[in-house]
């Protein structure tokens, strides 16, 4: 199966549905974090899907049929809306899995978690941007908001609602990851998710690595995958480290000389950290087992896309191109019809770099940063350091390398 879906991306096939559908529900918020891409405020828009149009919204995910897509809910603060509750209860009911990621105001309290945890959400999903009281609040724009996260952490724990913590990749805190990855682990969250900085809403491009230190990410990612302590993933703006995963798996088995992987300075802090937290904690490494991975539903799922407060159907959260709107369009007509997204996923369409490279068939680039960055979003990853060309690549399945990687990852975590 890896091999067909492999060679799906290289003939510019389009899946049949995407693996999630994320929901700005509101951007009403309490926070004032310096790269949120929903430029959040304090009130909420007039323009927000109604109750019944967020069911009508949940019907239409359900329309994509069985395994249907995950309804990632989102904000600003999806706790500000009262009826998110009976939202969440109704994609339930129709069969939807249901994350939710509110922010970490008072509104994350007990009562509220009690009632996401009765309403079936199955993952709640929270933003840790920092190791310290100090940097994490610095970065939220409020104070007291580490506080508020770890509390919540524990009721979560007590009421065994699983949660997942996410960290936005910045020069802010680049440099204490491997202390947020294991501050993570101790307060129970079931997984660790990057999301590289892409430079929309109130971020910055000061706030962005430089295409060498999120190559350098990328292999501390790599690294963090392998210890088995919990389940870690890279998200937005991070497409160029399934290149970097292959390259490295290749060099392990000397089918690449380690010198093309291009390991800076950032890159041995973060691994002598890495090194030293699992040292201390007893972690080992996990060993890659050479095992084969296949699904029956890997065919048939693409990307993720966003619906906007306002019912606008976005390729992701960072790219505001319009492909249509929940309220008078189908969701599914318009993910399998979009022009837009059919030559996203057209490697053959793709410009510079990203066009010519010979990783694009699992990679492409991040799209999102390339239309944050130069408004067009077929253009080559201005973040990314890959030369193409640059190595002698065997002939292997990469997709298929991939997915070992990540079977690996996910079979030996604990916790």
């Amino acid at each position: 199966m890896q091999r067909f879906t492999s060679l799906c991306f290289r003939c510019n096939w389009m899946p049949l549905k995407p693996v999630s559908v994320m929901w700005e529900s509101t951007i009403a918020c309490g926070l004032a974090c310096r790269h949120c891409k929903a430029s959040a405020r304090r009130e909420r828009d007039p323009r927000e899907l109604t109750t019944e149009e967020s069911y009508a919204f949940v019907d239409q995910i359900a329309g994509f049929r069985r395994p249907y897509p995950v309804l990632r809910i989102t904000g600003g603060n999806a706790l500000r809306r009262d009826d998110i509750f009976d939202i969440i209860r109704y994609a339930k009911d129709a069969g939807l899995k249901v994350t939710v990621a509110p922010s970490t105001t008072p509104l994350l309290n007990r009562k509220n978690i009690e009632k996401l945890k009765r309403a079936g959400c199955d993952i709640v999903a929270m933003s840790i941007d920092g190791a310290t009281p100090e940097q994490h609040d610095a970065f939220r724009g409020v104070k007291g908001t580490f506080h508020r996260l770890v509390r919540a952490t524990r009721i979560m724990q007590e009421l065994r609602l699983p949660f997942r913590l996410l960290t936005t990749v910045t020069t802010h805190n680049v440099r204490e990851l491997p202390e947020i990855m294991f501050l993570s682990k101790r307060l129970g969250a079931i997984g660790w998710y990057l999301y590289m900085l892409i430079p929309t809403g109130r971020a910055s491009e000061e706030l962005s690595l430089s295409p060498e230190e999120y190559e350098d990410v990328f292999h501390f990612i790599y690294d963090a995958m392998r210890l088995p302590l919990l389940a870690v993933n890279a998200i937005a703006g991070s497409e160029p480290y399934r290149r970097v995963a292959v390259m490295r798996y290749l060099a392990e088995r000397e089918m690449l000389d380690r010198s093309v992987l291009k390991q800076g300075e950032l890159y041995s802090l973060l691994s002598r950290k890495l090194s030293r937290l699992a040292r201390e904690a007893r972690v080992e490494e996990a060993e890659v087992v050479e095992v084969s991975y296949s699904s029956k539903d890997s065919s048939i799922f693409g990307k993720g896309i966003f619906v906007a407060h306002t019912g606008e159907i976005y390729p992701s959260s960072f790219m505001p191109v319009t492909l249509g709107n929940v309220r008078e369009d189908s969701l599914e007509e318009v993910y399998t019809g979009s022009e837009v997204l059919k030559a996203m996923h057209d490697a053959s369409r793709l410009r510079g770099r990203c066009g010519i490279c010979e990783f694009n068939d699992i990679c492409r680039g991040s799209r999102s940063r390339a239309y944050a960055v130069t408004g067009d979003y077929l253009a080559e990853d201005p973040y990314c350091a890959y030369s193409p060309g640059s190595v002698e690549l065997p002939p292997v399945d990469k997709e298929a390398i991939l997915n070992q990687l990540r079977i690996t990852n996910f079979s030996r975590r604990v916790g």
